[in-house]
Formats: structure tokens, C-alpha cells, sequence
């Protein structure tokens, strides 16, 4: 049985998008979760430039959310964090085929993010450098896809964890 739940968020440069799912992530999974089974999230960007700070519209959002993750630094999506990982959320299609063909053996724990939250046909836009107001609409629809996911991931909380 696993005992610590590891997700991965993965966007393009893992300064904005896959850094707030991360933080929201956390936060949320503590607040509305029975706790049965630990989380670690992670996120990675298929494009980052390692060592990268996170976004200021992408730490405001965070910071407002109670969550302080001014010590994230940008890192590339690896074989490691592949292989750790429970499931693997990627915020667009793109994203998503990169990594298959990256790394078909993870083909049954990578998912798009709104997919699996049943937000069939969406994707998570980039909001770098469209502005704050484009951050908080971003930031809402992670927050309206995490519910689902933690939703789900409870449902199977507790047993041997393999993607539904």
C-alpha cells in the first residue's frame, strides 16, 4: 500500500501554471482530505530553464491563498520525477505528447489535468505575461479541477493507488 501519494504537475516553463496547481494542490489536499494516504506534489516544466524564480502574478496568487513558495526554482521535467510519480497532470495536450513520447512507459499516469477532473476538452491556458486579472482566471480553473481530482484520488485513498 503507498503511504505517500506523489503527483506531478507538469507545464511548459514551471514558473506559473504547474507552480500554482502545485501550491493549490497542497493546500487544498490538507484542508478537504480524510488524510488516509501523505501527498507530495512536485512540478516541472517540459521546456524550463532550471533555477528560474516562480512568476510575482503566480506567487501573489499563492501568497493570497496563504501558501508561500517564493523558494521555487524552475526545474525540467526528468526520468526521476517520471518514475516517482503516482500521477502525472499536464496542463494542455501538447504537453501531454511530449511526454508519452518521452516516456511511454508512464503512459498509465500521465493525464491532462482538466481530463481527468471530467473537464473534458478544456486545457489549462498560459497565462506569462497576459496580466493579473489572467492569473486569477487560470488560478480559478485549477482550483475548480483540483476539487474533482482530490475528489478522485480520495476515492482510492487508502488502497494499493494505481491511476482509475
Amino acid at each position: 500500500m503507498v503511504t505517500v501519494l506523489n503527483i506531478l504537475f507538469v507545464c511548459t516553463g514551471n514558473t506559473c501554471r504547474s507552480v500554482m496547481a502545485q501550491g493549490l494542490f497542497e493546500k487544498m489536499w490538507n484542508e478537504f482530505s480524510p488524510k488516509k494516504v501523505d501527498i507530495k506534489a512536485y512540478s516541472a516544466g517540459v521546456g524550463a530553464v532550471e533555477g528560474i524564480n516562480a512568476s510575482r502574478e503566480a506567487l501573489e496568487i499563492l501568497r493570497d491563498e496563504g501558501m508561500d513558495l517564493s523558494h521555487h526554482r524552475s526545474s525540467k521535467v526528468t526520468a526521476e520525477l517520471i518514475e516517482k510519480a503516482h500521477y502525472i497532470f499536464t496542463m494542455t495536450r501538447i504537453h501531454k505528447e511530449i511526454l508519452l513520447n518521452l516516456y511511454p512507459e508512464a503512459r498509465e499516469k500521465i493525464w491532462l489535468f482538466p481530463e481527468f477532473a471530467g473537464m473534458n476538452g478544456r486545457e489549462i491556458s498560459d497565462p506569462y505575461g497576459l496580466g493579473m486579472e489572467k492569473y486569477r482566471l487560470v488560478a480559478g480553473e485549477i482550483k475548480e479541477a483540483l476539487k474533482e481530482i482530490i475528489a478522485r484520488l480520495n476515492v482510492v485513498e487508502g488502497k494499493d493507488i494505481t491511476p482509475p
